[in-house]
């Protein structure tokens, strides 16, 4: 397996990664499925659908770090609800962390307000 998108190298990684991975394969599977979505729609957008300790499980599993390997935000992150949100009142990290409640953050849509 080899993304475009990945450097030889982080292509590599994620490889040894997958071969010498010992856990639930859902996890390495949606780890590497978070891969393509951080390519679409950017790492923020990942944060704000994971928590800190899923991201974190995810980036051991593959050994890269989503915010290497996807860009900060694309064009279409403000497809998602709480990305949106976010940008609108200037608190990323608070939507993030749910210090500012946002109901369906993790929600993708047409991106119209």
């Amino acid at each position: 397996m080899m993304f475009k998108f990945l450097t030889d190298e982080q292509n590599q990684v994620l490889i040894d990664s997958i071969e010498s991975y010992r856990g639930h394969i859902s996890t390495i599977e949606t780890a590497i499925g978070a891969i393509v979505v951080g390519q679409k729609y950017g790492w923020r957008v990942l944060r704000m659908v994971h928590s800190a300790n899923t991201m974190k499980k995810y980036e051991k599993a593959i050994g890269l770090k989503y915010e290497d390997i996807c860009p900060e935000s694309t064009e279409h992150s403000k497809r998602n609800i709480g990305f949106r949100v976010a940008q609108t009142i200037g608190k990323y990290w608070d939507v993030v962390m749910g210090r500012q409640k946002v109901d369906r953050k993790a929600e993708i849509d047409n991106g119209e307000e």
